[in-house]
Order: structure tokens, then C-alpha cells, then sequence
């Protein structure tokens, strides 16, 4: 066997080597973070972007979450215009569908997308236009429920008027399902997920970060239900957490 074979094979051994390396910190799980040490690293990343920062809150809450000494304006998209028009804390608001509304290529340096995609047909459509929207070197925050968890398993497995009466009668709201209060019907695309996050960030050549949260840790009969769920699994559906966060970092020479 020749010496340029040898090397040849020797090469392509390590770069086997190399990708299933890299495969496996892909898919290492993420750490844990409370909501309080979630908030304090999204306006501590945020105040280190040179002002003033263009944000997009693509859906919107009830207000803007993040108190920011860094300047920055605020623009909020959502099909709701009756919401919008009760915030007092945006530049501009737009009144439109994640799925159609457009901008112009790199007009925000931060997507803030916080408890929406799941309620969307079509997310990685969605993500796709943020994408775009995105300046190089702009920050995509994502916060969503895990659909590949024991709760997000729970929630796709059973019917809407399930959810409502949970909210109403175990939960305490008692206008859950009216118009304009939650629960909101979901859909749960795949990449509303760990494994969906990661290979879309990868796909698209991203720096990512991405955390676990809990939003039931206080309540034993979430625990429990959660629990007993990823048992019946036999351990696949991971039951210590609901939701994820995502921190992403488009290329700056995109």
C-alpha cells in the first residue's frame, strides 16, 4: 500500500473522527437556568450590542421585558392591533402575520420571539424570515416549549377544551379561552424542539446557545404528571423541563 493511500485513509479517519465530535457536542444536552438568571443573561448580552439596537418583538406580550440601558428602539409585530395599540413602550408597531409581514433584509440587529412559534403552522417559515431580517451579527432570541419533552408531549396529546378546562378549574383563570386570554391553540412544528433548534441554527451556519427551563417547578402536580409521563416513555421524554431558550448569533459576513 503507498505511502500517499496510507495518508489518505489516515485523513479521512480523522475527519470521521471530527464530525462525530462535533455531532456529539451538537447534541449534548442544555443546561438549566431559573427564569431570574434568564432575564439577568438576555439584558446582560443585550447591553453589550453597540446602540442604538434595533429590536423586533415578533409577537408581542404585554410589554417590552428587558430593562436596557443600552439605547434602542422597539418595533413589535403582531396580528393582534387591539394589543399593539395598548402598548406604550414601542417606536412602531405593525400589525401583520409572522408568516407574510416582511422587511427589508438586515433591519434589526435582535428578534426577540418569546412563547409564539408553538401556536404557529409553519414556524420554520417564520424562522426562515428572521433569518433575513437579521443584521449580520444579529441576535435571534427564541424562548418556546419544548415539544419533545414529557410537558410538551402531555400538550400535543391532548384536545384544546382539555387545556381550557385545566386552566380554568386547576390553574384558577377563570376567563381562560375568551377572547384575548390564553390557552391559545398549538401546533408544535418539529422544530419547536431541542433537536429542531439545533439543526436549524447549524443549518444556517449560527453561533447558538441553547438552555432548559422549568415553568412547573413549584407545582407537585405538574411534577408528577411530568414525571410519570417520561417514565411511561421509558426515560425518552426528558420531564425536568418545559421550555428552552435560544441565543443565536448570525455570521457577520452574511
Amino acid at each position: 500500500m503507498s505511502h500517499t493511500h496510507m495518508s489518505s485513509e489516515a485523513a479521512a479517519v480523522e475527519a470521521a473522527g471530527t464530525a462525530r465530535a462535533r455531532v456529539k457536542r451538537t447534541q449534548a444536552a442544555a443546561p438549566y437556568l431559573t427564569f431570574d438568571a434568564m432575564n439577568e443573561m438576555l439584558r446582560a448580552r443585550l447591553e453589550t450590542l453597540p446602540g442604538p439596537v434595533r429590536i423586533l418583538e415578533a409577537g408581542c406580550g404585554r410589554n417590552w421585558p428587558l430593562k436596557l440601558s443600552v439605547p434602542f428602539t422597539l418595533t413589535g409585530l403582531d396580528l393582534d392591533a387591539d394589543a399593539l395599540a395598548a402598548r406604550t413602550d414601542l417606536h412602531q408597531a405593525v400589525v401583520g402575520d409572522l408568516r407574510t409581514a416582511d422587511f427589508a433584509p438586515h433591519s434589526f440587529d435582535v428578534i426577540y420571539n418569546a412563547f409564539v412559534l408553538e401556536h404557529v403552522s409553519g414556524a420554520r417559515q417564520v424562522l426562515d424570515r428572521f433569518m433575513r431580517w437579521l443584521a449580520p451579527g444579529g441576535m435571534l432570541i427564541l424562548k418556546v416549549p419544548d415539544r419533545d419533552s414529557a410537558y410538551g408531549f402531555l400538550t400535543r396529546m391532548t384536545p384544546f377544551w382539555a387545556h381550557v378546562m385545566i386552566y380554568r378549574h386547576v390553574l384558577g383563570y377563570r376567563q381562560a379561552g375568551t377572547l384575548g386570554h390564553g390557552p391559545y391553540r398549538t401546533y408544535y412544528d418539529r422544530v419547536v424542539s431541542e433537536r429542531g433548534l439545533r439543526s436549524f441554527c447549524l443549518g444556517n451556519g449560527m453561533k447558538s446557545e441553547l438552555y432548559r427551563l422549568c415553568s412547573y417547578a413549584g407545582d407537585r402536580r405538574m411534577i408528577a404528571a411530568a414525571f410519570l409521563t417520561s417514565m411511561l416513555s421509558g426515560g425518552r421524554l426528558p420531564w425536568r423541563h418545559n421550555n428552552l431558550l435560544l441565543i443565536a448569533r448570525t455570521s457577520t459576513s452574511r
